[in-house]
């Protein structure tokens, strides 16, 4: 079984040319818009604003530690259907594009 280290090399040295492969046929837009559109379907983006707004409005804070503050709640608060949904369709994209024998 390979190392965490290892793996994370392999996982790096995949993604590169994985993404740049994306870009260039227009999966990784496609893949963008569908997480957006998933997003605002479910009213994330919409509470994500309102509560950035709030921060904001507090004063004293920032652009830097609202981020900081921000960034970690985002990815948690990413409901899990929409976070299955895209990733099945990632996942399914990838098994099209790569062979994992």
């Amino acid at each position: 079984m390979p190392s965490a280290s290892h793996s994370d090399v392999r996982q790096s040295a995949l993604y590169a040319p994985l993404r740049r492969r994306m870009v260039e046929n227009g999966d990784w837009d496609r893949m963008a818009a569908r997480l957006a559109r998933e997003l605002n379907e479910s009213g994330w983006i919409d509470r994500f604003k309102d509560r950035s707004k709030e921060m904001a409005r507090g004063g004293g804070l920032s652009v830097e530690s609202i981020l900081a503050e921000l960034v970690p709640l985002a990815s948690e608060e990413v409901p899990i259907t929409v976070r299955n949904e895209v990733l099945g369709a990632l996942r399914k994209l990838l098994e099209r594009q790569i062979d994992f024998t």
